[in-house]
């Protein structure tokens, strides 16, 4: 292969957030040192929502404090809205990853806001970090390829969120297959169609293989 793809390690916080076992800070930050150790250079590390609605993710605080500063590395800090970004800026993170629910659906039964709601949230700290500085922003759509409470979720209806991720100069942009139901042909035409209205931002894709495809 000719050209360079970049991984972007979520085990730290994807990986964790839904399994019944809670790992404590010195436990994850054992794994998140075995992870570098295996060659991971980008990671999102912690996950800075109420531990109260998602105790695995307890000790974000406490984990980015005791990770050690190496040269190469980058610590994503996961954010949902603006308490997420103050908090991730003040643990120093590396980048902030926003995350935005492509569906109403889904973004009101997860996140308590509506897809619109999110992406105002987005522009509020897009336009706080240009104020007053802060780690780089990206930001991931969830549910990009299909959601459980809403069906389908239109290739016009990702393009719309990208376009306007796009125009508040975001400089990375995500598309999440959050619960596995993409598939390649599918992939590919929302790719070149998100493709066609970014420019030259940066697009990852997050992806779960429950399908075998």
């Amino acid at each position: 292969m000719s050209r360079f793809i970049e991984i972007v390690e979520v085990g730290p916080r994807d990986g964790l957030q839904n399994e019944k076992a809670l790992l404590d800070v010195d436990q994850k930050l054992a794994f998140i040192a075995r992870l570098e150790a295996a060659g991971a250079r980008r990671m999102e590390t912690v996950s800075f929502v109420n531990p109260k609605r998602v105790p695995q993710m307890a000790g974000a605080e406490e984990v980015m404090e005791s990770l050690p500063t190496t040269a190469g590395r980058s610590r994503i800090g996961l954010v949902l809205n603006m308490k997420g970004w103050e908090r991730a800026v003040a643990a120093n993170c590396d980048e902030a990853n926003v995350v935005v629910c492509a569906t109403d659906g889904f973004g009101i039964r997860n996140q308590g806001a509506s897809a619109a709601e999110q992406m105002a949230a987005l522009a509020a700290i897009a336009a706080r970090r240009e104020a007053e500085g802060g780690p780089p922003i990206s930001v991931t759509f969830s549910v990009a390829f299909g959601c459980p409470f809403d069906g389908e979720v239109s290739q016009d209806q990702v393009v719309a969120l990208a376009r306007e991720a796009a125009s508040l100069n975001i400089a990375e942009i995500a598309l999440a297959d959050t619960i596995g139901v993409a598939d390649p042909w599918t992939v590919r035409a929302r790719v070149e169609a998100v493709k066609a209205v970014i420019g030259t931002k940066k697009l990852r894709l997050h992806f779960h293989d429950t399908r075998n495809t």
